[in-house]
């Protein structure tokens, strides 16, 4: 049961680095500063979420905060790679 959860937690975060990808370009070029602010502004999103009780839209915040700090890891690697 619990594998399953995890499968679709991570399906959903793929698609939406996918769809982030598509909206905003390649951002690997953020500095950790930049991440920072990113990941601190869609952590608020989450936060107001949670204040709102909205547990379906909680769940899409949660994977949008989530590829987040996967795009900003993949980024890291990037420079770890140079």
């Amino acid at each position: 049961m619990g594998e399953s959860h995890q499968a679709t937690v991570l399906d959903a975060i793929l698609s939406e680095r996918v769809r982030q990808d598509e909206i905003w370009g390649d951002q690997s070029k953020h500095n950790d500063s930049e991440w920072n602010v990113i990941a601190t502004q869609q952590q608020g999103e989450v936060a107001k979420t949670i204040k709102e009780s909205m547990n379906a839209k909680l769940f899409i915040e949660l994977i949008q905060t989530g590829a987040i700090y996967f795009a900003w890891a993949e980024s890291l690697l990037r420079r770890i790679e140079e």
